[in-house]
């Protein structure tokens, strides 16, 4: 072929990314999805231009080796080479070389209509209108979330707590006997809860702690890290914004304060000095 180039060559990561990321969801404005199938539409007919380009690939070195054939064939016997040889290997070559051409074509398209997607994320107008239609569904899935968060937090040390004593009920009492008669490294199980392993299961600590890690994000009172002011007019957000910036500053302050204690008290080991 005229050109050893392929399509992949001229698909940078950049341009392969362009052509997959895609910033908006189902509840961004229609244009959003518009100029979204604008950029698919391309990557779609460079697909296409890629398969054909193979395949136009494939004949075209198939149309050499058949003349190759033949001219050895027509060495061997003195006999002429069919008509037409010659020129279907061009014409092979240059649909190759053709279908590249083509895909070439493509990749300022691509540009062009990912540009225009892009554009829309600098659009006052588009973000408000997107902001809007988030808004409603942020708080509906919070409420949800907060809901369901609440009735899983007041149910887990219930469970933890039945779980314990249906363990210790059913392996140290009722079935003390048989527990006792197997053998566990070496020596005869004098605790049932070998099998219960309160450590990972209900009344594991880690699912009390997770818990409460969880807590503090899900029913933060945070206007903001919880969300509910966000959700406010921008305005209302704006009046906001200075009282909450020198809580934030506060708050940067104490964790340094913090980290400055720990790391004078941390002994040479990682451990903690006395």
């Amino acid at each position: 072929m005229t050109d050893a180039t392929t399509p992949e060559d001229l698909i940078t990561p950049d341009l392969e990314f362009k052509m997959r990321n895609i910033r908006h969801g189902a509840l961004a404005p229609k244009v959003a999805g518009d100029r979204w199938q604008a950029v698919q539409a391309v990557a779609a007919e460079m697909e296409r231009l890629t398969d054909l380009y193979y395949q136009r690939a494939e004949a075209a070195e198939d149309a050499r080796l058949e003349a190759v054939a033949l001219n050895a064939r027509a060495a061997d016997t003195g006999k002429t080479i069919p008509a037409g040889t010659a020129v279907k290997v061009m014409d092979a070559r240059l649909a190759v070389d053709g279908t590249l051409s083509a895909f070439r074509a493509n990749l300022p398209r691509l540009e062009a209509a990912r540009k225009a997607y892009d554009a829309l994320f600098d659009d006052r107008a588009f973000i408000a209108e997107y902001r809007d239609a988030v808004v409603p569904e942020f708080l509906k899935r919070r409420a949800a979330a907060v809901k369901a968060f609440k009735e899983l937090d007041a149910q887990i040390p219930v469970l933890a707590e039945a779980y314990y004593l249906l363990g210790d009920f059913t392996l140290n009492r009722l079935l003390s006997d048989t527990v006792g008669e197997i053998e566990f490294n070496g020596s005869p199980l004098t605790d049932g809860s070998v099998f219960a392993d309160y450590q990972g299961a209900w009344t594991a600590p880690k699912l009390s702690k997770a818990l409460s890690d969880i807590r503090g994000y899900v029913l933060s009172e945070d206007p903001i890290k919880g969300g509910t002011l966000l959700a406010e007019d921008l305005g209302t957000i704006a009046d906001a914004l200075p009282e909450l910036a020198e809580q934030r500053y506060e708050e940067w302050q104490d964790a340094l304060a913090s980290e400055r204690m720990e790391m004078r008290n941390a002994g040479p080991y990682g451990g903690f000095s006395h």
